[in-house]
């Protein structure tokens, strides 16, 4: 009965350590090997970037009003996009110095690649297929808007029309 005992456990512990992890051999050497500070499952913050043209202006995150809002926003929301993806967010609506109305929007890069000449068609509306917009075109193009790094936001400014508002 003993011979048992001890060659049911032998089995047992031997199973239990085929079950364990196991590491592979990485082939790559350690130079083309890339690292990651980040652990699985959780997002990078989020970091607003200045629009090329408004930056070529003169303006910075310090200097400008309406940056200054957005990297507010983006400070309290370091985690807001979707993860692997582009995503928009809605800020607010502002008024320029003419009293125009502009609805502010975040372009959020959350994929792995940076992202340049961006277009899309825009639909915002409400279950009752009223439409503020309907497949409205929006483009950002690198010579105005830049390039879009990875876990990186930038606004869209799209005007308003009295009704739209």
């Amino acid at each position: 009965m003993r011979k048992y005992m001890v060659l049911l456990t032998i089995l047992f512990v031997l199973a239990l350590s085929a079950c364990g992890k196991t590491e592979s051999i990485d082939e790559k050497p350690a130079s083309d090997r890339v690292e990651t500070n980040s652990t699985e499952g959780s997002e990078q913050d989020l970091k607003l970037q200045v629009l090329k043209a408004d930056a070529e202006a003169g303006a910075t995150i310090e200097n400008n009003e309406l940056y200054k809002g957005l990297d507010k926003i983006v400070s309290e929301n370091p985690s807001i996009g979707e993860k692997d993806d582009f995503s928009i967010y809605i800020v607010n609506t502002i008024h320029d110095d003419a009293g125009n109305s502009k609805l502010v929007l975040f372009g959020i890069n959350r994929l792995p690649v940076a992202i340049k000449n961006l277009e899309f068609n825009y639909t915002l509306g409400n279950k009752d297929q009223e439409y503020v917009w309907e497949k409205q075109n929006v483009v950002m193009n690198e010579d105005n808007a830049g390039i879009l790094e990875p876990d990186s936001a930038l606004p869209i400014v799209l005007p308003l029309t009295p009704e739209q508002e």
